[in-house]
């Protein structure tokens, strides 16, 4: 399963929206779909994803390739 599946798997567990995912962050939702993209890579915001969302997948497993 892709980082941006299990992503919007634990937004819809949390009740939560990209939107507010990106307020939890303090980052616009546009830089959130670049990381979920893959287009931006910060090893900072993908653990700030992790420990927000509690995700399973160690951050190291990050965007996939």
């Amino acid at each position: 399963m892709s980082f941006k599946d299990r992503v919007k798997i634990a937004l819809v567990k949390k009740g939560w929206s990209q939107r507010e995912l990106a307020r939890q962050m303090d980052i616009s939702v546009a830089y959130l779909q670049d990381i979920l993209k893959g287009n931006r890579k910060s090893e900072e915001r993908l653990k700030q994803i992790h420990d927000l969302l509690e995700l399973d997948e160690p951050v190291s497993k990050g965007v996939d390739s």
